[in-house]
């Protein structure tokens, strides 16, 4: 169990890099997107796909997000509750706010997936001419990235006692 534990830790570690750097893009092309948009808008000109596209990659940049919040523990959670409780509940309830979460991405995932599928065969972009699969495709990706975390928040990770250390090290040099 440790060796997959470990394996599936270092999966997600990888996945989690490549997924920062699709973001980060993504986030720069949202915001040349929007500065050019503004820029001719200021010399009286539009255009017209600016929203379009913006509205696309912005739908990205929130599912992707939040599939790399899952991992990191940044989404909304009643912490005030979970520090009050006894120690030895508070690991049982990370397992339930997984197994909930994973719950969310499989209807992410599934319903996800019938929007982009169904959408997709019918309907284009207006301006840029995509098939609407590509804006709505990011529903389910989001989901699968929140389920794969999700599980490995529950997963028993061995490196954690190592980061932690390094965390005070950083934290403190004379540690």
């Amino acid at each position: 169990m440790r060796n997959f534990s470990l394996a599936y830790q270092a999966f997600l570690d990888r996945l989690e890099k490549l997924v920062i750097w699709i973001t980060s893009l993504l986030v720069v092309v949202l915001l040349g997107n929007e500065t050019l948009g503004i820029v001719y808008d200021l010399f009286g000109h539009s255009i017209p796909w600016t929203t379009e596209l913006s509205v696309c990659v912005f739908a990205w940049v929130v599912f992707l997000g939040a599939g790399i919040l899952t991992r990191r523990g940044g989404h909304i959670s009643l912490e005030i509750i979970v520090e009050r409780l006894p120690p030895s509940w508070q690991p049982w309830l990370q397992v339930i706010y997984a197994i909930l979460a994973i719950a969310v991405a499989v209807v992410l995932i599934y319903f996800g997936g019938q929007l982009a599928l169904f959408v997709g065969r019918f309907q284009k972009s207006v301006y840029l001419g995509l098939s609407m699969f590509y804006f709505y495709l990011s529903v389910p990706v989001g989901g699968l990235l929140i389920g794969l975390n999700s599980l490995g928040t529950i997963l028993p990770n061995p490196r954690k006692q190592e980061m932690t250390k390094l965390g005070k090290i950083e934290e403190n040099p004379l540690y």
